[in-house]
């Protein structure tokens, strides 16, 4: 009966997280011992929630529930390195083609609109396809290299989402 009286205390803590990292990291910290007391878009983000937890501060296999964290932690931050590069594969040289190819586009035009002469209209029309081909040379550079280092990305990314599995049933084994 002494022991239904006892007062439990929590420690507390807030983390910022992506929203697309949300799930993995509330399913993490639950594995860990802690529960969510709530959830809300951080301050001056779009893309960002603060989640709220609290865990019993007497609960079993603390300290080692606190390495654990650590190492969950820097999981985390490296899965949601991997995503964004697996995102932005391809995009730089991309754009660097397509800036080119509309470069290109734009002298054609100036060209046609500002010089006079039959030689001039054929050569800015010539050099705007030029310019088109270009920009279309970007799209299919931006797919080829997203492609390449996807194939790169993606096995770092299941290898690190397979130890992030593995330590989030050591800590569920250890908060039980």
């Amino acid at each position: 009966m002494e022991n239904e009286n006892k007062p439990i205390t929590y420690d507390y803590k807030t983390v910022r997280v992506k929203r697309s990292m949300e799930a993995m990291l509330t399913d993490a910290y639950e594995n860990l011992g802690w529960e969510v007391t709530n959830t809300q878009m951080a301050e001056a983000s779009l893309n960002a929630v603060n989640v709220s937890f609290k865990r019993d501060r007497k609960i079993a296999n603390k300290s080692e529930l606190n390495k654990l964290q650590l190492k969950i932690d820097a999981s985390l931050e490296k899965l949601e390195k991997l995503q964004q590069a697996k995102k932005n594969a391809g995009v730089a040289s991309g754009v660097t083609t397509g800036v080119v190819g509309a470069l290109t586009l734009g002298g054609g035009m100036s060209m046609v609109m500002v010089l006079s002469g039959i030689g001039y209209l054929i050569g800015g029309i010539a050099l705007g396809v030029v310019g088109i081909g270009i920009m279309l040379l970007g799209w299919l550079v931006h797919n080829k290299v997203q492609k390449k280092k996807l194939t790169k990305l993606e096995p770092l990314f299941q290898a690190e989402l397979d130890k992030f599995s593995e330590l989030c049933e050591e800590a569920n084994k250890l908060s039980k």
